[in-house]
């Protein structure tokens, strides 16, 4: 079901303000959660308060977010501690955060809202030619405005094709290709509808984009300009190569919806497999707050990130105070003008909230879910509810853990159970699965699932690119990356961290003292390096190099270290931008597979916190990390930072099977034992498993895994 608006609940008449200050008598507020999200109230509140301290000054606020903001960590730590701890802590003040622009300027406008007191707590015009994310009313307005535009339509004459000729556009953000600020631009990719299916709302029109991109004003919705693409082979070099009739002979229908493909028949043979839970799940909910298996934390969900995790303990011992998906890129690798730009920052440029999907049950989720809504505020104030953008359930995930007793033939079986917490979001052509596993040992994996449709470029019929694969008649998938940063902010059993990484290395063997120590050449010892500054450090698979996140203050006494979890970060290809170019200026995080800052307040956002058309000014980790402040048991955040290097297949096309990446945080000397022994074992009584072909001695439906 799609995302509707809802009524904003009311809270009463705004009181009256100045300009600078707003006053009035404090209200009484519903207790809430210190990370609880905004409420329609408290939305409602937030509107008013900042339409009436921008009352004369000749602008309606043009709304990009409201939503809570999240307590000072000096303060919510000890709150959350007290109420852990079983005490009635005084509720924190309830601050919401509010960015918006000024239409006709785009001028960014940052403010806080007191919701208790009704006053403007703080209010900041940003500096410098910063550009918010692209809203959907922006995108559907220029949208429509784009095909009906006469630049357009004598681009389609140097086609060869009638200014009626149905077409489609696909909004892009501008990306940069200068150092200097530029007009707040962006571009729209051009695209045939198919003569037989273009009626249909589902048509395929990817199967035939057209060599030219209008670029448009933000502010005044104009094109200002056509560009068009080159469309030859690395012989043809930077010239174009298309001309009248190009369009009509270079493409062929393409369709993934079976209706639209013709004499679509379904694979035969594939027969349901369905998940249930008798006696429901195992989890308990109550608001925004999840128990299960030992684990208790709570999710909220923001406009920019979505699903972001907050305050997770296991077993009663705090483990991480937030997890969250901070920023990708997807920059892509056509040198060739205008395609060089194209260069998205999905959480920023877009956002995971605004372009999160209402999940389907039995389609995007299977077995017993509980879902969770989202609420966010439309340009209007007005506040929308998202309805059904988080899903929650089980899994079953094969083994746990198994012995066999070879002197016995007893097993000993423990199946892993996990908890699985999925929001999709549709990013225009691209579609990206996340889901935050957890397990019963206290491990956390963040799992990232590309999936959608390729966005293509036009090339002639015949010919081949080094940019990219061909992947339909006149369809090039060109050559990109996707890079992830998810930010950790670690509580590992209590205050003060510290990272560092291991390496696995062969011991010396080359001297006679070498030798001594070492006499068969087999040894191998971990060197142990401390990340004692803010900065950036690479994976090397080579030395199967470990990073570790450990709490100095507390030593394991079976181990004799200090506790810890251990991050696992795949190790893939980081940015091949070149370190000159704007591209790799505006991806400061994807110059490094993990960093390590300093906790502040507000630093949450990788590539910066305003990345539309940004160029190299709008921050980011290394600038967050360029005071190489002391992170040895200190309050400090981690970034993983992972990616695909995506080089198409014709698989992919029309719609790519998934792609999956995962990152993992597991107890290292957390526990003095195995942490799963509690677990009962594997039943056949419990698991009912159906036997579909005969076999000796498994007559006993009932019989157990395990000797008991």
């Amino acid at each position: 079901m799609a995302p509707t608006a809802v009524d904003v609940v009311d809270s009463g008449p705004a009181s009256s303000v100045g300009i600078k200050s707003v006053g009035g008598k404090s209200v009484s507020q519903t207790q809430l959660h210190p990370l609880d999200d905004i409420t329609p109230a408290e939305n409602k509140r937030a509107v008013e308060l900042i339409r009436a301290y921008h009352a004369q000054d000749g602008f309606e606020p043009w709304f990009k977010s409201i939503q809570r903001q999240e307590p000072r960590k000096a303060v919510l730590l000890p709150w959350l501690d007290a109420y852990h701890s079983g005490k009635n802590p005084a509720p924190l003040p309830r601050k919401l955060e509010a960015i918006y622009i000024e239409p006709k300027t785009a001028k960014i406008h940052e403010t806080v809202v007191d919701v208790a007191s009704r006053s403007v707590e703080s209010h900041t015009i940003v500096a410098g030619a910063h550009r918010t994310n692209l809203d959907i009313t922006q995108l559907e307005e220029f949208e429509k405005a784009v095909v009906k535009d006469p630049l357009v339509h004598q681009a389609l004459k140097e086609l060869g094709l009638e200014a009626d000729t149905p077409i489609a556009s696909d909004p892009w953000i501008f990306g940069a290709d200068s150092f200097e600020d530029q007009p707040y631009l962006m571009q729209f990719l051009m695209y045939l509808k198919s003569p037989r299916t273009g009626n249909d709302g589902d048509s395929f029109h990817y199967s035939w984009p057209l060599p030219f991109v209008p670029v448009v004003d933000v502010l005044t919705g104009k094109i200002t300009h056509v560009d068009w693409c080159y469309t030859g082979d690395s012989a043809d070099g930077m010239v174009h190569t298309w001309k009248q009739g190009w369009a009509q002979s270079n493409m062929e229908e393409r369709e993934y919806m079976p209706h639209l493909q013709p004499n679509f028949q379904a694979r035969p043979g594939l027969k349901p497999l369905i998940v249930q839970q008798p006696e429901g799940a195992s989890f308990t909910v109550s608001g925004k707050n999840v128990e299960w298996q030992g684990w208790n934390f709570r999710i909220s969900w923001t406009a920019r990130e979505g699903l972001a995790l907050h305050d997770l303990r296991f077993k009663g011992r705090s483990v991480f105070h937030r997890l969250s998906m901070s920023e990708m890129t997807v920059p892509y690798g056509d040198p060739r003008p205008p395609l060089h730009r194209k260069q998205a920052f999905d959480v920023g440029d877009a956002s995971c909230g605004f372009t999160a999907n209402s999940l389907g049950l039995g389609c995007d989720c299977l077995g017993a879910i509980h879902y969770f809504d989202g609420h966010l505020a439309l340009p209007n104030g007005e506040l929308l509810q998202q309805q059904k953008v988080v899903c929650m359930h089980e899994v079953d995930d094969g083994l746990g853990m198994k012995h066999t007793n070879y002197r016995t033939n007893n097993p000993y079986v423990v199946r892993r159970r996990t908890l699985v917490l999925q929001t999709i979001i549709t990013v225009a052509n691209y579609e990206y699965i996340f889901l935050w596993h957890f397990d019963q040992t206290g491990a956390i994996s963040f799992e990232v699932r590309a999936t959608g449709v390729l966005s293509v470029s036009p090339i002639d019929a015949g010919k081949t690119s080094p940019y990219g694969n061909v992947v339909s008649r006149g369809v090039l998938g060109t050559n990109h990356q996707h890079i992830f940063c998810v930010r950790v902010d670690p509580r590992i059993d209590g205050d003060g961290n510290t990272v560092h990484y291991e390496d696995s290395v062969p011991m010396p063997f080359s001297t006679e003292a070498d030798k001594r120590a070492n006499p068969h050449g087999v040894g191998y010892t971990v060197q142990k390096t401390v990340l004692t500054h803010e900065g950036g450090a690479d994976l090397a698979p080579i030395q199967n190099r470990t990073f570790k996140i450990t709490n100095p203050n507390k030593i394991n006494a079976i181990s004799q270290k200090p506790i810890g979890y251990k991050m696992h970060v795949p190790a893939t290809q980081l940015l091949l931008a070149h370190p000159d170019s704007v591209a790799y200026a505006r991806a400061e995080f994807a110059r490094h597979h993990v960093w390590v800052t300093k906790y502040r307040d507000d630093e949450l956002w990788a590539g910066g916190k305003y990345t539309n058309q940004s160029n190299g000014k709008q921050g980011g980790l290394a600038t967050y990390s360029a005071g190489k402040q002391s992170t040895v048991n200190e309050d400090v955040v981690v970034w993983a930072v992972f990616g695909l290097t995506h080089n198409p297949r014709v698989e992919d096309f029309p719609v790519m099977p998934v792609e999956s990446l995962m990152m993992s945080l597991k107890p290292n000397d957390f526990w003095e034992t195995c942490p799963i022994l509690d677990i009962a074992t594997s039943s056949q009584a419990v698991n009912r498993s159906t036997l579909l072909s005969s076999h000796e001695g498994e007559a006993e439906s009932s019989s157990a895994c395990c000797k008991m």
